[in-house]
């Protein structure tokens, strides 16, 4: 089943102002006032919050209710039992640490809505490391990608499909993303979409997208993948393997800027 962010929730992201305190662009150390009650007293004001504050796609620092130290896994566990919230208290040596806390028994849409961000969250933690699936795409103009011919380059994997708002909105940064990489020949960056090759054409001549782009790819995004909701970024190292899967292409940024960075 497809699951894309509708036209309200994307411009909710974009028009809610942020609640709770920021790190300044190069603060490697600092620690964050938290008002966990203000945060905590409607459900668009949380969200707000943690969209911008608590990426759990991110390399992060995990401690329970009682500050022990918690890895990954069993950080998103506690969120997935949908008791749990959590919040961004540090910045340590550049890497943020997030703490949980108890939701009480009013907070059941803000519980449920935790509960799936983390499942999902789990679900890419367990791809990364592994084997992205044999794969063989065609694109527009005709050219063949497979696991043998991107071998030895860096690829940026793009899923989405025409209706999905959210993921027509990021083209512009996508294609930003693509001028950036310009001058290297060993990033390769393939869209995979749900639509018809026809479709496609006609919908790329208004709305210009720079990657390569793949029709017809659902298939292989469902099953292969189990990708559930677009857009959904995978980064795929030069052996082959998933280095990171995301919701949106800011996240993917900085994952991608530290793999190619590395020689």
């Amino acid at each position: 089943m497809k699951f894309a962010l509708t036209v309200s929730f994307a411009l909710l992201l974009l028009s809610c102002n942020n609640t709770g305190d920021q790190e300044q662009p190069d603060a490697q150390s600092q620690t964050f006032k938290v008002d966990t009650a203000s945060i905590l007293k409607d459900y668009t004001t949380w969200y707000n919050y943690v969209y911008y504050n608590v990426p759990l796609s991110a390399d992060f620092i995990g401690l329970d209710v009682d500050s022990a130290t918690l890895d990954k896994a069993t950080f998103l566990n506690n969120l997935m039992q949908g008791n749990r919230v959590a919040f961004k208290i540090k910045l340590f040596r550049g890497q943020p640490v997030y703490k949980l806390h108890v939701l009480n028994s009013e907070n059941k849409n803000i519980a449920s809505t935790v509960a799936h961000l983390a499942e999902i969250e789990m679900g890419h933690y367990k791809m990364e490391g592994k084997e992205i699936p044999s794969f063989s795409f065609t694109d527009l103009n005709g050219i063949n990608y497979t696991n043998t011919s991107t071998r030895g380059k860096t690829m940026v994997l793009k899923c989405w499909f025409i209706s999905c708002v959210a993921c027509v909105k990021e083209f512009p940064d996508c294609n930003k993303l693509v001028d950036e990489y310009s001058g290297r020949n060993d990033i390769v960056f393939v869209s995979l979409a749900i639509d018809k090759k026809k479709e496609l054409i006609e919908f790329l001549k208004t709305r210009p997208l720079t990657y390569t782009v793949v029709p017809e790819a659902e298939a292989y995004m469902q099953d292969s993948l189990n990708i559930s909701m677009y857009p959904t970024h995978l980064l795929i190292d030069k052996t082959g393997k998933i280095v990171k899967v995301v919701n949106s292409l800011e996240e993917l940024k900085p994952f991608l800027e530290k793999t190619v960075s590395v020689i």
